[in-house]
């Protein structure tokens, strides 16, 4: 006989076992995996493609602010030319320079009006001084501060021959007879020589020029492009020119840290590049120095700007794969449904009729698939199945009518009831009293056993059956066996299958005390059972069986009873009791050897 398989309290491991989750992985990463690649291979051409744009374009930028600078710087050094190779200007510079040395401050009105005639062309120009180691000849406005530490640097520039030297930015603040101003200036420097001989004249010209220029050429460059930061440094790392004033003057070390300051400086080539990451940021530094001077404009640009496009383009490709994802996912969930569902709906079916409903179907959907075609074949095999199980239901009831029947048709009731009784009269007449005892007892025990045809009998009238059997065994085999009764009375109307005591008594009396001659005692009990239904229990003190034996009454074999036990047996009476009652009603034997037999029989509640 098939085991029916045992039902799982655990769920299916939906990605080990499911068919449903394995399609709509299988489906879902089918349609993920070329969207996922082609978002990757275009995100990094296009990152490395716009890297190469910005980054062509940030050193073209550099390239043209440079010579723009240089430019401009070169104007700066032609008009200083044009001051200190002026006679005029240094005739009464020379003359101003041998006033008396207690006098710091020099100044002549000719001097001012006639460097104002020179410079007046450009606007740059903040002021121009000169210097010597005892004066200080004002040109055009005043310097406010003409302390040492201010003018000591610039005198500096008397070791250089007949070069030029440029001074970092600093604030300064200029007076004259009617105002003062505060600026942020450059400054250039040159020592002034006879244009007769070419001889030092211990005098340097020094031009202020406003750092505004500076930063106006550098914004015109990079305006169109808000992401490019631009400045310029000198070779020490001095700030000269930053879009922001509060870095001016400063080194370089404050907006780009110790290692960007080291490698811009530290670095030998006219142009270069270098990645750099600073105060928790990503840079791109590139620079170019200046033909004119040790200068060197930097351009920093920040990676999250020069990858911003790249960046909006992961984005549109981020949303893109979310829509394709979220549709992929939609489109996987209804191809596994289309194929789990009518599978997952044919297994909950199975295991209905494996529960022994037959009426379930399988409703098709009219798709002419092969889903289809197995729900048809399905109706078709539990249909069939449910025509033989009646078939072979009906087979058994016919079968087991018809034996009843022929069982009854044996033996005529009156026939019997009519000769046994004028057996019994006879009995009497003669004084055969025990004889006629016995045909008494054996009147009622078949009155009781023929009944009215039907399969049931009160407990009373089956416990009557049974006192009537051993009432005739007694003079049939004159044996010593006390026999108990204990029948509640709840229990006396309610009905029973007939003759399912008697072959359990008559088993006892045979075989239980066969070595015995006193002393044997059998005890009947009937009474509800705690479980539902009615209990009897017939006990005797006999030998007993061996546990081999007991379990060969308890396991259906191919042998009839009467090959077991003789008559009826036991396997008749719990046979015709599950027939009867159902499969879970029947006797359960308990025997030990040498200490007696207890067989119980459970039944449901008849009335």
């Amino acid at each position: 006989m098939a085991k029916r398989p045992e039902k799982k309290n655990k769920r299916i491991l939906i990605w080990t076992s499911s068919i449903r989750y394995k399609w709509m992985l299988l489906l879902f990463l089918f349609s993920l995996t070329p969207l996922v690649a082609m978002g990757f291979i275009s995100y990094s051409i296009s990152k490395s493609t716009i890297n190469n744009k910005v980054t062509e374009y940030s050193e073209q930028l550099l390239k043209q602010t440079a010579d723009n600078i240089d430019t401009r710087l070169g104007i700066y050094k032609d008009m200083m030319m044009q001051v200190v190779n002026n006679n005029e200007i240094v005739s009464m510079l020379r003359t101003l320079d041998r006033v008396d040395n207690g006098q710091y401050d020099l100044d002549s009105l000719s001097l001012t009006t006639k460097l104002s005639t020179i410079i007046a062309i450009n606007q740059d120009f903040q002021s121009i001084s000169f210097l010597t180691k005892t004066h200080y000849i004002k040109g055009i406005y005043r310097w406010s501060d003409r302390s040492a530490g201010i003018v000591t640097p610039f005198l500096k520039t008397l070791e250089d021959g007949s070069n030029f030297r440029w001074f970092p930015t600093r604030f300064g603040t200029y007076v004259d007879s009617l105002n003062s101003q505060s600026v942020h200036v450059f400054s250039l420097a040159k020592q002034i020589y006879k244009t007769s001989d070419d001889s030092p004249v211990g005098i340097i010209a020094v031009l202020d020029i406003r750092e505004d220029v500076l930063k106006e050429i550098v914004s015109k460059v990079t305006k169109s492009s808000s992401d490019l930061q631009s400045f310029i440094i000198d070779g020490s790392g001095q700030i000269i020119s930053y879009p922001d004033n509060q870095f001016l003057g400063k080194n370089v070390r404050e907006v780009l840290g110790e290692q960007g300051s080291n490698q811009l400086l530290q670095s030998s080539d006219e142009t270069h590049g270098f990645p750099l990451k600073h105060a928790g940021q990503k840079w791109i530094v590139n620079y170019k120095k200046l033909h004119t001077n040790d200068w060197m404009v930097v351009n920093v640009i920040s990676e999250s700007a020069l990858y911003k496009d790249s960046n909006r383009m992961l984005q549109i490709i981020i949303v893109i794969a979310l829509i394709c994802i979220g549709f992929s996912i939609l489109t996987a969930m209804f191809l596994a449904n289309s194929i789990s569902k009518p599978i997952l709906k044919m297994i909950r079916l199975m295991r209905q009729v494996m529960s022994g409903d037959l009426t379930v179907r399988f409703k098709a959907k009219r798709r002419n698939d092969e889903f289809d075609i197995w729900g048809e074949n399905f109706n078709y095999m539990v249909t069939r199945l449910d025509e033989l199980l009646k078939a072979v239901y009906e087979e058994q009831n016919h079968k087991r009518a018809a034996e009843l029947k022929a069982l009854q048709a044996q033996i005529n009731p009156h026939f019997l009831y009519n000769t046994l009784d004028i057996i019994k009269w006879t009995a009497l007449l003669q004084k055969a009293n025990n004889a006629a005892e016995m045909v008494s007892l054996l009147s009622r025990l078949l009155r009781i056993s023929l009944g009215k045809g039907e399969e049931t009998v009160t407990v009373e009238e089956e416990i009557e059956h049974v006192q009537c059997y051993l009432g005739i065994q007694k003079f049939r085999f004159n044996f010593d066996i006390q026999t108990y009764f204990q029948i509640d009375e709840e229990v006396r109307n309610l009905k029973t299958p007939k003759l399912i005591l008697q072959p359990i008594v008559e088993n006892a009396i045979l075989h239980a005390f066969t070595d015995r001659e006193t002393g044997g005692e059998i005890h009947i009990r009937c009474s509800l059972h705690p479980d539902g239904g009615i209990r009897f229990l017939v006990a005797d003190n006999g030998r007993g069986m061996d546990p081999g034996l007991v379990k060969s009454l308890q396991t259906p074999s191919q042998e009839s009873s009467a090959d077991k036990m003789g008559g009826i047996g036991l396997a008749n009476v719990d046979e015709r009791i599950k027939l009867i009652c159902g499969k879970p009603y029947g006797l359960d034997i308990q025997s030990t050897l040498d200490e007696g037999t207890s067989i119980g029989i459970w039944l449901p509640v008849i009335e």
